[in-house]
């Protein structure tokens, strides 16, 4: 009966502590200004302000944009378009105004390490393979703001979008 009285003791002046750390004054008023940690419940300072919620046009991009995606960032953003290619593959086709640097060029990477690492670039290949290794370099390298065509050109051609040669 001593243990119970105890644990009860706990657990209501663990609940007024509570309740006083978070201004709270009904149960509802309580889960409404939950603590988010224990460390807090203690603290005298003012809670943060609440972080404030992202919207579609302040959620990052993905890393992998899908054709029709990869097009609107084209058009709206006007990235540095880069065709990771083989120089016969860019020469059969490729996207308007795209640069050529080939992956495997054995100055590869210090092509890219010339490039501004604070402009934003949309990178792709055949399939996205080379593009997605070319964004782990550029990662590496201190890029900030890439991504790649999910699927490469094939995708895009696939989505029947244009090229040029």
């Amino acid at each position: 009966m001593e243990d119970i009285m105890k644990t009860i003791t706990i657990a209501a002046v663990a609940i007024l502590i509570f309740t006083a750390r978070a201004g709270a004054f009904s149960w509802d008023d309580l889960v409404s200004k939950p603590v988010k940690s224990f460390k807090n419940l203690f603290s005298t300072q003012a809670a943060e302000p609440a972080a404030p919620v992202k919207t579609e046009e302040t959620m990052p991009l993905p890393l992998n944009l899908p054709p029709a995606q990869a097009k609107t960032y084209l058009e709206t953003i006007k990235p540095v378009l880069i065709d990771v290619r083989k120089p016969e593959e860019y020469a059969a086709g490729h996207l308007e105004n795209s640069l050529s640097i080939d992956y495997y060029a054995t100055d590869f990477k210090d092509k890219l390490g010339k490039l501004d690492k604070t402009a934003k670039y949309l990178i792709y290949c055949r399939s996205g393979k080379r593009s997605a290794a070319s964004l782990k370099i550029m990662q590496e390298l201190g890029f900030t703001d890439i991504h790649d065509i999910a699927g490469g050109i094939n995708a895009w051609i696939e989505a029947g979008l244009p090229i040029v040669k």
